[in-house]
């Protein structure tokens, strides 16, 4: 039982468990005072009880409830109790219906024949206790139990289509997060190793001309060679880390948090990391927020000249809120987004820019506030999300 299918077959139990509960409470007010004995009040307190129970933990008790129908036939056996007491024909019937649209939900036919056989066995215990018994009520009530079960077995198999579509939804998310890092990787390669590389092997080829013209000259472009052989290999490195993870593995919080911490080691820039545990996101969007987030770091590293750095990762009303906030000597700032990524075109910093179309291919949204001396602050909203517990590191 995968886990969409056990998240949605909890929630039907908790609905059938609550139906059950006001089905009771109806007949307690349609059924008259001096009916309620003893015989009557302890059985039907016990299902009120286990009902109650499981409707609130439906979690824990699911996989008991799953593993044997036997466990049913208990609840069976306690609804007869209540019907042999008050009467099997009374308001009580219904809520006995309950069970064998859960044998339905939970078992589908390998264990609904078995309750509905148990129920209709009781059911008609129940019945014959009772003198002057109308045949109509002997013969059509207890058919309610078989098509309780049928629909139990029809909104099984709903469940289990609705589980089958999200984890088809998910690997063709995870497949389309692929494609996107391998995008990701290639505008990397591009913008930096690819770069690096190209520089050495200008200055490797124009290497024989300053030997022989200038060994002083040669002497220095051998040392930039060196240089950028150096920093190229940094850049694979780092390329090549960012694929074998890039924050997949690990939970989306504890990925904010690694990335945040491995930038504050690598530049000494004090940071304060904000998250929500349990925030998770699609596939896709979460490999654009984490490299929203790596770009956004990048930027006050190269531009900011902050001393204190605050990371968030949380939630409200719209969505998943990633906001990173510096306290550098910040700039002017349009108003409006739109005017100011097309200064930032115009100038040739595109690290925003590419920020801004990550947001709204995963249909976010970015902002981006700022003021000299004041710092800035960068806002990615992104929809649907996991709501959790707020932890602060």
């Amino acid at each position: 039982m995968n886990g969409t299918l056990s998240s949605r077959l909890s929630v039907t139990v908790r609905l059938l468990m609550y139906a059950r509960l006001l089905l009771l409470a109806m007949a307690v007010v349609l059924v008259p005072s001096e009916q309620f004995t003893p015989t009557v009040l302890v059985p039907m307190g016990v299902v009120a009880a286990v009902s109650l129970a499981v409707a609130q933990v439906p979690r824990r008790l699911l996989p008991l409830l799953a593993r044997t129908p036997v466990t049913l036939a208990v609840d069976a056996a306690a609804a007869y109790l209540v019907l042999q007491a008050a009467g099997a024909f009374g308001p009580y019937f219904l809520f006995s219906v309950v069970t064998s649209a859960l044998a339905g939900v939970l078992y589908e036919w390998r264990g609904l024949l078995f309750v509905c056989a148990l129920q209709i066995a009781l059911y008609d215990l129940a019945a014959r206790s009772i003198e002057s018994v109308n045949l109509q009520a002997v013969v059509a009530l207890p058919v309610f139990y078989p098509v309780a079960g049928c629909i139990g077995v029809a909104v099984h198999r709903l469940l289990v289509q609705f589980a089958e579509a999200e984890e088809a939804r998910r690997r063709a998310e995870v497949v389309a997060a692929s494609a996107e890092e391998r995008l990701r990787l290639a505008r990397d390669m591009h913008d930096s190793l690819a770069k690096t590389l190209h520089g050495v092997a200008l200055s490797a080829a124009a290497l024989p001309a300053w030997v022989r013209k200038s060994p002083e000259r040669a002497e220095q472009e051998a040392q930039n060679i060196a240089t950028g052989a150096k920093v190229a290999v940094a850049e694979a490195r780092e390329l090549i880390a960012g694929l074998r993870d890039g924050g997949q593995s690990r939970p989306l919080a504890a990925a904010v948090r690694q990335m945040a911490e491995d930038w504050a080691a690598c530049t000494g820039v004090t940071v304060v990391v904000v998250t929500e545990d349990d925030v998770e996101l699609p596939p896709v969007r979460r490999a654009e927020t984490l490299a929203i987030l790596k770009e956004a770091l990048t930027n006050v590293e190269r531009h900011a000249a902050a001393t204190t750095v605050q990371v968030g990762l949380t939630t409200d009303d719209r969505g998943v809120r990633l906001w990173v906030r510096d306290d550098g000597k910040g700039f002017e700032c349009p108003p409006e987004m739109a005017d100011l990524t097309a200064d930032l075109a115009r100038g040739g910093h595109y690290g925003v820019v590419g920020m801004g179309e990550r947001a709204r291919r995963v249909g976010g949204e970015l902002t981006l506030a700022s003021s000299p001396g004041k710092g800035s602050t960068l806002t990615v909203s992104l929809p649907e999300v996991h709501r959790a517990r707020e932890t602060v590191r």
